[in-house]
């Protein structure tokens, strides 16, 4: 009798941690909270472990639904309307945005439903010049299933606004969405940081094959000597820019790396990829909530991350410990947020084989924080 109590004992504790498990696993099966709740109002048994497009006819005929995963989750979901290569050319962010929210529409069904979503979020739906709710646009599951390729897509932006449309034979549709983090990635700012942080961690073994672009003696303004500066943008205060620094050498301009000018051979290695080979740079990411996870990760591999949808600029100065420090944002070319990177180093340090730089990351911050941090 002890035996069949004990041995139903153990079955209840495996049955018990198992179910753990698994609740442990969905938790963690998706980058938000928003693509989870999506997940389980779609007729689906399971949630695809690849990048997956596939049609899901019990749901919406003639249109199919993407998956996207990166580390075992799952960061993108929505109704496929893009290419991976229109994607790459219009903004992966946007087309990505456009995608999850028609599926989150649709997966609201009655028409009062979308219509408060679309107030709440300030978003403008129309066809052929009607609102949504209108006597010929009262169903959006009708219209998605209707347009048929080919389909021209144009996308526009202005100021913080974008306006998104689509043409088929006989169809005008046209999104007009504001422009701000959360909207168009969905998340809130504990799971962006999340999300950017598995980005790098992933990034970590990336093999890196960027070349800087070859310059020429008439992209370049006289500094000083032999020093010439390759103009780039400004970002926020005058001395935060993208500017490169290079020095003549037997006719050829070289990117400055020397002990002979710290700051500009600082400030380079963070706008180009010529000298970070070898780098390492020791991160203290600054999430939400106070959470300062750290990790090691190339110099070349961090910047790469960033390199498609992001603005760099950068400053480097000395701060009160007289260390090289450098102030380096990513600015995201879209959407009103930045990212930080605060990075010191003695500049003896800096010039030896395989140097680590030490940083602070502050991910996903709105512009205007930028002065504070600054100081």
């Amino acid at each position: 009798m002890r035996r069949i109590l004990l041995g139903t004992f153990v079955a209840i504790i495996l049955i018990l941690l198992s179910s753990a498990s698994i609740m442990k696993e969905e938790h963690r099966a998706f980058a938000s909270h928003k693509l989870e709740d999506m997940a389980k109002r779609l007729p689906l048994r399971d949630i695809p472990s690849v990048d997956t497009i596939m049609e899901v006819p019990e749901f919406i005929k003639g249109k199919a639904i993407v998956f996207n995963l990166n580390n075992n989750k799952v960061v993108h979901m929505g109704l496929s309307m893009f290419s991976r290569e229109t994607k790459e050319m219009i903004g992966t962010d946007i087309c990505n945005f456009l995608e999850r929210y028609f599926l989150e529409l649709l997966l609201l069904r009655d028409k009062t439903s979308i219509i408060r979503k679309l107030t709440e979020d300030h978003i403008e739906l129309l066809l052929n010049g009607q609102k949504f709710g209108a006597e010929n646009f009262s169903s959006l599951q009708e219209v998605m299933q209707n347009i048929c390729m080919p389909v021209n897509f144009s996308l526009f932006h202005k100021d913080q606004h974008a306006e998104a449309v689509w043409m088929s034979v006989g169809m005008h549709l046209q999104m007009k969405f504001p422009l701000y983090r959360e909207l168009i990635d969905g998340m809130d700012k504990k799971e962006s940081d999340e999300g950017v942080y598995n980005l790098l961690r992933v990034a970590v073994c990336d093999s890196i094959y960027d070349a800087d672009d070859d310059v020429s003696y008439e992209n370049l303004v006289h500094k000083t000597g032999n020093v010439y500066v390759y103009k780039g943008e400004t970002f926020m205060i005058k001395s935060l820019t993208s500017d490169r620094y290079y020095m003549e050498e037997n006719g050829k301009y070289h990117l400055i790396f020397t002990p002979m000018y710290p700051e500009y051979s600082m400030n380079n290695l963070f706008l180009s990829y010529q000298n970070g080979a070898g780098k390492t740079l020791l991160v203290t990411h600054r999430q939400y909530g106070y959470f300062t996870p750290e990790f090691t990760i190339p110099l070349n591999n961090f910047l790469a991350c960033f390199k498609n949808d992001f603005l760099v600029a950068c400053h480097t100065g000395y701060n009160k410990q007289n260390e090289l420090e450098t102030i380096v944002v990513f600015k995201h070319k879209i959407l009103n947020y930045i990212h930080l990177l605060r990075v010191h180093v003695n500049k003896e340090e800096l010039f030896i084989n395989s140097p680590v730089l030490k940083a602070d990351f502050y991910s996903n911050i709105p512009q205007h924080y930028i002065s504070s941090l600054l100081k």
